[in-house]
């Protein structure tokens, strides 16, 4: 760190003078971080989730607040009560009733997704209501006015998010600390079925807390409103929503006095560098991405995860994996069929059909880390960005056929470097630590010199023995073929020993050791091998869009991918495909409606909405869908018995219920349906209640 000082140091005496204006610059700003990351405290504390949706919600509370400030002409302090104490409690009651208490008990890829999902699903309901191509200006409290500090003039809008933000630190502390309601929140958390016997209401203590949540996440919306243009909605999101988790990280999710001291270094980090150093040329963005490089420091520096052993109560059932003559057929009629779907459609479809087979290529990437071995991570697309990056550098430009085993190979590192952080972090930790690795290497460096930036990088589609690829049908015939062959190595991998050594390590870590499994040696190979598969979907990417940029790996874009993938179902190589053709029905319907603005934000709104279903099935969509279909194929006469034997179960369970009661009516298919349909319910309903 003292390095980068020295080497960055812009020549300017530091000074009495000057460390007071870095502090009247900061405090303000580290306040409405601390807002923020409380509010993540806050439910994490008192309900065991991380919500990833905090940053959404404040986006929401800032449109509103500039919906009936701005554009309504509302009253500032009726805005401010109706968006604070208003929308963002009642959004957070709706929230914890529907969802939220489902996810209660569930494994951390569970709660995670979910809440990525609703986070996209907001920013979609945002796109739909606001248009996103409109930029909206928010004026300060009081205007400009305030009053000098050392030559700085801390404006009355920056001096109450100060003051508000102390406040809430001291209440809060209080809240949780000094009354029974705080106390009854943090032993809901601790031990939800105890805490019960002991007479809290845990429903209740969640739903108090998640209002907390969301009311914070709102105010701090509305105080850093006039500092955005808000015109990314998912600019805007971010906003608040990385530095909240940098400081929530540095209180280790649970101290509030660590998350508000993570929030004033950070923002005077910040002040700090613009004051005093200069990040110019290459790293010029360095100074904006300090929340994620913070996150990532503070991750790295907390002590290792103790090996747990897996709790019974909440392993839940695994897909059952395809055996290889299932899925080698499988695979052959993705090879005969896709190519003849995409000679069915238009020249834009047919683009939009080639570019989902290559995302579904880097989805195939999460199947043995997160799928097999339970290594949370939301970076697929930045690998494939490393992939792409080397492939347009090394030979994609000129056509060599072995260039894109190059992009695999470049991705091999960064893979082996996320497995050593695996080693020290597990669950959720990883999953953020991956998160900040994802936003670090799209905006540092995919946008070097050496990457994307600073020139056009044309990878034009080759001719390979004889075979050209311009074409967007012959591209399609070799990527669905390429990824036939990845998926079934994997399958292949998978009923191998060492495919049983990564489901081992993810039902538990100590009881894989303690039978002998490496664990570095096991993580350093499935890190290396997932940024690999992705490093090569990422070449092909490279050759589909033949003008790659860093703008195509997004961050949030992968963010997406991995939840469409935990959506179809993570564990399977089905899970890939359906991961990466989810959004073509949706392009294929913005292309024939592009004025619609409900289908604009149905890209967000639609992966969100999807993953409320895996609560109910973790599985994944691709197995409930196999179930349905396996009866109707030839030679799965094992898929038959089981149904069969299924529906006689409910038969016999419907014979002798009936009978109890004296009823007397035809058992036909519908009421078999029916009645699966009710126990399932009254099912869910029994462990609600326990």
């Amino acid at each position: 760190m003292l390095a980068v000082v020295v080497a960055t140091w812009a020549g300017r005496p530091i000074t009495g003078e000057r460390l007071v204006q870095m502090l009247v610059l900061a405090l303000p700003t580290a306040g409405i971080y601390a807002l923020a990351a409380t509010g993540l405290v806050v439910v994490y504390t008192t309900t065991g989730v991380f919500n990833f949706a905090q940053g959404a919600v404040g986006m929401l509370g800032a449109l509103l607040y500039w919906q009936l400030k701005v554009a309504d002409a509302w009253p500032t302090w009726i805005a401010v009560v109706i968006t604070v104490f208003v929308f963002a409690p009642l959004l957070g009651c709706v929230l914890e009733r529907l969802i939220m208490r489902h996810l209660a008990g569930k494994d951390i890829v569970t709660q995670l997704m979910v809440t990525v999902g609703l986070l996209l699903g907001l920013v979609g309901v945002a796109n739909t209501i606001w248009d996103p191509n409109v930029g909206r200006a928010v004026p300060t409290f009081f205007g400009i006015d305030g009053f000098s500090i050392a030559g700085v003039i801390l404006t009355w809008h920056r001096l109450i998010a100060l003051v508000v933000a102390v406040l809430l630190v001291v209440g809060l502390r209080f809240l949780l600390y000094a009354t029974r309601t705080g106390i009854a929140m943090r032993a809901v958390v601790d031990n939800r079925g105890l805490a019960s016997l002991a007479g809290v209401p845990a429903p209740r203590v969640s739903m108090v807390a998640w209002m907390l949540g969301s009311t914070l996440a709102a105010l701090a919306g509305v105080l850093i409103a006039n500092e955005t243009d808000m015109f990314s909605l998912g600019s805007l999101t971010l906003v608040t929503l990385v530095p909240a988790f940098a400081a929530a990280a540095l209180g280790r999710m649970r101290s509030l006095p660590l998350t508000y001291l993570g929030a004033i270094i950070l923002a005077t980090a910040k002040v700090f560098s613009d004051l005093f150093l200069s990040f110019g040329g290459r790293w010029a963005k360095v100074p904006d991405r300090f929340p994620e490089i913070m996150l990532f420091v503070v991750l790295l520096l907390l002590p290792a995860s103790q090996l747990r052993f897996a709790r019974i109560t909440t392993m839940r059932a695994r897909a059952r994996p395809a055996s290889p003559r299932h899925a080698a057929v499988g695979l052959a009629s993705l090879i005969v069929v896709v190519p003849i779907i995409g000679a069915s459609l238009s020249a834009t479809n047919l683009s939009h059909l080639t570019e989902a087979l290559g995302l579904a290529l880097v989805a195939l990437s999460l199947v043995p880390l997160t799928g097999w071995a339970g290594q949370v991570s939301f970076a697929p697309l930045a690998f494939a960005g490393i992939g792409a990056a080397a492939f347009a550098r090394w030979g994609g430009g000129a056509g060599h056929p072995w260039a894109i085993l190059l992009g695999a190979v470049a991705a091999a590192p960064a893979g082996m470097l996320l497995s050593l952080i695996a080693v020290r972090l597990q669950g959720l930790y990883l999953g953020l630590a991956t998160f900040a690795f994802a936003f670090f290497t799209r905006e540092i460096l995919l946008d070097q010199p050496f990457a994307f930036a600073g020139q056009t990088l044309n990878t034009p589609r080759p001719h390979w023995f004889g075979i050209s690829l311009e074409g967007d049908q012959a591209y399609l015939t070799v990527l669905v073929v390429v990824f036939a062959i990845v998926a079934m190595g994997l399958v292949l991998m998978r009923n191998r020993p060492w495919g049983r050594r990564l489901v081992a390590l993810r039902d538990s870590e100590a009881a894989a050791a303690t039978v002998g499994i490496n664990l570095l040696e096991t993580k350093v190979a499935v890190f290396t091998l997932s940024a690999m598969i992705a490093g090569l979907g990422g070449s092909f990417l490279a050759m589909f869009y033949t003008k790659p940029s860093a703008a195509k790996f997004e961050a949030l874009a992968g963010l997406g991918l991995v939840l469409q993938m935990v959506v179809g179902g993570i564990a399977l190589v089905a899970g890939a495909v359906f991961a990466g053709v989810f959004q073509l029905p949706i392009q294929i319907l913005l292309n024939r409606f592009p004025d619609i603005a409900l289908l604009r934000g149905l890209e967000s709104i639609a992966p969100g909405f999807a993953a409320l279903g895996i609560i109910q099935n973790p599985q994944g969509a691709v197995v409930a869908i196999g179930e349905g279909f396996a009866p109707l194929l030839p030679g799965r006469s094992d898929a038959r018995a089981a149904l069969g034997a299924k529906r006689q179960r409910t038969a016999d369970r419907y014979e002798t219920e009936s009978n109890e009661l004296g009823l007397s009516i035809p058992l036909t298919d519908r009421v078999i349906a029916d009645v699966e349909r009710a126990l399932g319910a009254s099912s869910e309903l029994v462990a609600e209640r326990r």
